[in-house]
């Protein structure tokens, strides 16, 4: 059955404990599978105008929103893998998978701000596929088991440690992002599954079959996709204008692609019930298992109640009637 899993928007006025809480209780409540957070750990000045100022840390919004829920499981969207030191975050992942009975999702990508890199003192920008490689690589080694552990790469060396805990999950779940070959062969050689940034559906088909070309087979791997914004249009209702990055925005920006659309212009996930339903059955035709939506609003500094009407309406008249 194909899962919907739900952004919890965690930057600006969502900051506010007030907001976490309601949305977090929202999602469990309104049954998503899973809820997930993004990840800057802090925002150099010339990107504020495309991300702003003000971001929660995700493994720290996962942790919290594990002990205040039953039955959520909770992910990144996606973790920096060269941001952190690999044994920590290890560490931190196993803690609160155990601890929450399994319930932990660990998405990891490579990054693209260049001055987030620089100010975090983070390997080298130019390098940051291969040292996301290592840290999977690192991040398996430690929950392979009660230890003694050793590696020595090329970016993290230790010598006969012990890391247990172990997590609750055999395997916690690594889910890659990215949307280009060398991000399809990490997912096929390192992952347990695919969560691209919305690609079209052509793209997603293309990318799933190179996967499964690499590995060989599907079992054991989810297929999923991190949507663009997303919003119900109710009828009578204006359809939302959902910015895009224009000109004059820094070349690492365009790590996201343009938001897909259907052959008349309409974007993806933006539309009628009737339109939404359209845009899953299409993506599940292209090999789509697990949609993590990306609820927009109209106001950008809209409160967690417009997002939780937008989990209420999608949750309400597009899942049942999808999955009827």
């Amino acid at each position: 059955m194909v899962e919907f899993g739900v952004v919890i928007p965690s930057y600006g006025s969502m900051t506010e404990a007030s907001a976490f809480r309601s949305l977090v209780q929202a999602a469990e409540h309104l049954g998503y599978a899973d809820a997930w957070f993004a990840d800057h750990l802090v925002v150099p000045g010339y990107a504020v105008p495309m991300l702003g100022p003000d971001w929660l840390e995700p493994l720290a919004c996962c942790q919290l929103g594990l002990g205040m829920t039953d039955r959520l499981r909770f992910g990144t969207d996606v973790l920096v893998a060269p941001y952190r030191n690999p044994l920590l975050v290890a560490k931190q992942a196993a803690s609160a998978d155990r601890l929450s009975g399994g319930r932990l999702t660990l998405g990891l990508g490579v990054g693209y701000v260049r001055g987030e890199f620089e100010a975090l003192s983070a390997p080298d920008y130019a390098a940051r596929g291969a040292v996301t490689d290592e840290v999977i690589d690192v991040l398996h080694d430690l929950w392979s088991g009660p230890g003694p552990h050793t590696h020595h790469g090329e970016h993290f060396r230790y010598t006969d440690v012990y890391s247990g805990p172990a997590p609750q999950q055999t395997p916690l779940p690594v889910w890659v992002g990215g949307n280009y070959a060398r991000a399809h062969q990490r997912a096929a050689a390192r992952g347990d599954g695919w969560h691209p940034l919305f690609p079209t559906p052509e793209d997603y088909a293309a990318g799933r079959q190179r996967i499964l070309s690499l590995r060989g087979s599907g079992d054991g791997f989810t297929f999923s996709y991190s949507c663009p914004g997303t919003y119900v249009v109710a009828p009578g209702e204006a359809r939302p204008e959902l910015a895009e990055y224009g000109d004059g925005v820094p070349d690492e920006f365009g790590y996201a692609p343009p938001f897909p659309r259907t052959a008349s212009g309409r974007p993806r996930f933006v539309g009628t019930v009737d339109e939404l339903l359209e845009d899953l059955q299409t993506y599940c035709e292209a090999g789509v298992e697990h949609f993590t939506l990306r609820f927009h609003t109209t106001d950008p500094e809209a409160g967690p109640e417009q997002v939780i009407e937008q989990m209420e309406r999608f949750a309400t008249q597009v899942i049942p009637v999808f999955r009827g």
